[in-house]
């Protein structure tokens, strides 16, 4: 054998959504990339005098063959012959709407899940051996990363949870990441259809098998016993558990771009897919219905569509969240922490506060990550009380310090962050609500240096960009580095970062 697997760089299958219609399909099925090369062009700042430039991004699947030194290449057809690298860097396309079209009849998403089985567990390790892969005794050093758009997403749950533990086979050991964008993971909602008429159509009129979407059959499709939502991995103790700190969700809200069917979904949405639906768990909720961090998988807010123009498959944001979880060597969790309101609360007054911020990576032209409510209607919100000496997650980044310039020792993030108060003063008859009023507002810049002596931090530095001046220490501490707000009257809080080597223990694969 003339090659070996270099862990990270697993084959990537790319798994796409719901094709509704025949027409859809076909137009599928003439695509040899199922959409993930699609493009985007969009207008961005450029220097005077021209201030506007046409911006390019080239589909996912070519960005990944761009990506210096963590490249991949097409698989399709020679792709592998012709390879003058490792061939077990490709990249793959699960098409099984090819025998649906062929045939002329919509196969179950079960039968979706066996082609993307076969594939993965058959085709790519037979290909890749007849290519020099040494893949290992039984496959030992083999295993893919699947991304996946929309429905593909609930494929790949179907193979996790149901296909491959049928066979006896453990999910861990053939998927190394799970990366969904888009995907309903429990469910559609139809928020601007009434609920009776909304299980009418899913279960009895059953469009184009769009039931796949509606809790009961996600049910069966998923394998999940009694007590376990729809967005749940299933029993975590039943030895065929897939690690939820393997998966990354991509959520989009930009309802406004989709298609018609926004006037379904409703806002806080993708345009088909409610925010709150579109991140996978481990386990069941607790008593009050809830899931502790631990619990959750990864994610990001972009403020993409579910597809089209503006969709989240071909955006900067998704490639650029997707790469750094894929291959970064740094994550990043930052909390506001010990929050206290300088102003007392108006007398006759209901406030509650939104913690907004976005968040971007030196180098990309783009917000990795934002909850914001205008526009993207996913602020953090919090009553007064339930506000002050709040700990508040914020975000989970994912850098990767290969990427920087080589003269620096550092990879940078920046936080655009700030809070609004809203009042309502209660009346007799009926409420008041008085315009929002922005209480802090200011803009962070972080820079993380390298992991060079193996210890399990980094050294952290920052400045607020209304000061501009040198860098400053963050405070180092035994759970992370601390970084108080900007003096201000309005609130008193820290950030608090706390930076670690990636892949960490919590992905179950040994880092």
């Amino acid at each position: 054998m003339r090659y070996k697997i270099q862990p990270p760089y697993y084959p990537i299958v790319y798994v796409r959504g719901y094709a509704m219609t025949e027409n859809e399909q076909e137009e599928t099925f003439h695509d040899t990339y199922y959409g993930f090369a699609a493009t985007s062009v969009e207008k961005r700042a450029a220097p005077a005098p021209d201030y506007y430039r046409a911006d390019m991004f080239e589909g996912q699947l070519i960005r990944f063959m761009k990506l210096g030194k963590h490249a991949y290449f097409d698989a399709t057809n020679r792709g592998l012959e012709d390879a003058e690298d490792n061939p077990s860097r490709s990249l793959w396309v699960c098409r099984f709407y090819d025998d649906d079209v062929m045939k002329d009849k919509l196969r179950s998403i079960e039968q979706h899940a066996e082609d993307l089985r076969k594939l993965v567990c058959e085709t790519i390790p037979q290909r890749l051996k007849e290519r020099g892969v040494d893949l290992g005794a039984n496959l030992k050093h083999y295993k893919v990363i699947l991304v996946a758009h929309s429905m593909g997403g609930l494929v790949c749950r179907t193979l996790i949870q149901n296909l491959l533990p049928a066979h006896g086979e453990k999910p861990a050991e053939w998927i190394h990441r799970l990366v969904t964008m888009g995907t309903p993971h429990k469910g559609i909602e139809l928020g601007r259809i009434p609920d009776f008429l909304e299980r009418l159509i899913l279960r009895t009129a059953n469009p184009f098998d769009a039931n796949i979407f509606e809790e009961k059959r996600m049910v069966q499709y998923l394998k999940l016993l009694k007590g376990y939502q729809p967005h749940s991995l299933g029993q975590e103790n039943s030895g065929y558990a897939f690690p939820v700190k393997r998966c990354f969700c991509l959520i989009g809200s930009d309802y406004e771009s989709y298609t018609a069917a926004q006037h379904l979904t409703g806002s806080f949405s993708d345009g088909l897919v409610k925010q709150d639906r579109g991140y996978v768990v481990a386990g069941k909720p607790d008593a009050k219905g809830k899931y502790a961090k631990e619990q959750k998988s990864f994610w990001a807010n972009v403020h993409r569509a579910h597809s089209g123009r503006r969709g989240i498959v071909n955006s900067y944001e998704s490639f650029e969240n997707v790469h750094r979880f894929l291959f970064g060597d740094v994550k990043a969790e930052l909390y506001l922490e010990n929050i206290e309101l300088g102003q007392p609360a108006e007398k006759n007054c209901e406030c509650f506060y939104d913690i907004e911020f976005a968040l971007s990576i030196r180098g990309s032209p783009v917000y990795l990550h934002r909850r914001q409510q205008n526009p993207c209607e996913n602020a953090i919100r919090y009553g007064r009380a339930d506000l002050e000496k709040k700990t508040v997650l914020l975000h989970t980044l994912f850098m990767n310090s290969h990427l920087k310039p080589a003269s620096s020792p550092y990879s940078h993030f920046k936080l655009e962050f700030r809070i609004n108060e809203h009042a309502v003063r209660k009346g007799f008859l009926w409420d008041k609500e008085y315009p929002a009023k922005t209480i802090y507002s200011e803009d962070l810049e972080v820079r993380v240096g390298d992991f060079d002596t193996k210890l399990p931090g980094a050294e952290v530095q920052f400045r607020w960009l209304s000061e501009g001046g040198d860098w400053r220490n963050a405070e180092k501490a035994g759970d992370g580095y601390r970084i108080p707000l900007r003096a201000a009257g309005s609130v008193r809080a820290n950030f608090l970062i706390q930076a670690t080597e990636w892949p960490d223990a919590s992905v179950g694969d040994g880092g």
